[in-house]
């Protein structure tokens, strides 16, 4: 099951429980956890979403020219 589809289904339990018959304690208490689980979902959603950006980031740099301080594009070397 992804981030997304367990965020979505708390979001609606979220529903069901403000509008469902709990007594005051529960819904409360219910309430802050739904909401404190989707934020932390939501959070490692957009924080954990690029594994490798590492090796992208190096990849992107190798594969843009070198320029020297006289304007000239030096030579990369070939990746294997």
């Amino acid at each position: 099951m992804t981030k997304h589809t367990v965020m979505t289904i708390l979001g609606v339990a979220v529903v069901v429980v403000a509008l469902g018959g709990f007594p005051s304690w529960a819904r409360t208490s219910l309430l802050v956890i739904g909401g404190i689980t989707i934020s932390v979902l939501s959070y490692l959603s957009s924080v954990v979403y690029c594994s490798n950006c590492k090796k992208l980031i190096e990849d992107a740099e190798q594969a843009l020219p070198e320029v020297t301080p006289n304007n000239e594009v030096a030579p990369r070397p070939k990746i294997q």
